[in-house]
C-alpha cells in the first residue's frame, strides 16, 4: 500500500516511518518540509518528497493508495498556525485527496477534539482538530481518526485500552500510537471509524479489532 506520511519528520511521523518501511505490507512516502531532512530518510531507506502542507501538496497525492496525517503545528506555537496547519492544512488536503481518488485517509487526532471545544489548557488545538476531523467524516473517503490521550516520550509497551468512546483521558506512548496506525491501516473494519487510545491491557491488534467490531479484516484497496 503506497502511502504519503504527512508530517513524516515528526516524532510519531518518524517512529511511524521507520515502522512502516520495515513492514512487508506498505510502500510509505515521508512528506518533509525542509529538503535538510531528507538525510535522515535517506537513512532510513526511505523516499521522501520535500513539500508545504500549508501551500499545498496535491502534486505527491497521484498513485498513492493512503494518507496518514499526523502533521501539527507544534506546542509552541500559538492559535493562527494551529489553524493553519492542523485545521486548514487537514481540510484542504483532504479535499485533494477527493480529487485525485486517494480513498484511505488516516487522521492522527486527539482526545477532546470538537469544534466548540471548552477546553481551559488547549482549547484553540482541539477546535481546530474537531474542525477537521468533522471534515474528514463528511467527505466520503475511507476514513479512520485515531484519537489518542496525552502523548508520552516512553517506549511503548504494545498494550492499550481502545474504544469508540472511551469516556475518559489517559497517556499513550507515541511508539504505540505509530502501530496503532500501522493497525488501523490494515484493518478494514477501522473504516468510517473514530478510535480513542490509551495504554492498557490488552494487545494492539485485539484492542482495536474489538473497539471497531469483530475480528481484523485485511484491508481492500
Amino acid at each position: 500500500m503506497k502511502t504519503l506520511i504527512v508530517g513524516a519528520n515528526g516524532k510519531v511521523g518518524t517512529i511511524l516511518s521507520g515502522k512502516m518501511w520495515a513492514a512487508h505490507d506498505f510502500s510509505p512516502v515521508a512528506l518533509i518540509r525542509d529538503p535538510r531532512q531528507q538525510t535522515k530518510f535517506t537513512a532510513l531507506g526511505l523516499p521522501s518528497v520535500v513539500g508545504d502542507l500549508e501551500a499545498g501538496i496535491s502534486d505527491f497525492l497521484p498513485g498513492m493508495d493512503a494518507v496518514v496525517f499526523t502533521a501539527g503545528s507544534g506546542g509552541h506555537t500559538g492559535p493562527e498556525k494551529t489553524i493553519d496547519v492542523d485545521q486548514n492544512g487537514a481540510v484542504r488536503l483532504i479535499m485533494d485527496c477527493k480529487k485525485h481518488g486517494v480513498r484511505r485517509f488516516i487522521m492522527v487526532s486527539a482526545i477532546g477534539a470538537d469544534p466548540n471545544s471548552e477546553s481551559p489548557r488547549i482549547q484553540h488545538y482541539l477546535r481546530a482538530k474537531g474542525v477537521a476531523d468533522g471534515a474528514l467524516r463528511a467527505s466520503g473517503l475511507d476514513y479512520v481518526i485515531l484519537a489518542p490521550g496525552t502523548l508520552l516520550e516512553e517506549l511503548g509497551t504494545g498494550r492499550i485500552e481502545a474504544a469508540q468512546e472511551l469516556g475518559h483521558h489517559g497517556y499513550l506512548p507515541r511508539e504505540d500510537l505509530a502501530d496503532c496506525i500501522l493497525e488501523s491501516v490494515r484493518n478494514y473494519n477501522c473504516v468510517g471509524k473514530t478510535v480513542e487510545i490509551i495504554s492498557g491491557g490488552k494487545k494492539i491488534k485485539d484492542a482495536i479489532a474489538d473497539a471497531v467490531g469483530g475480528q481484523a479484516q485485511p484491508a481492500i484497496l
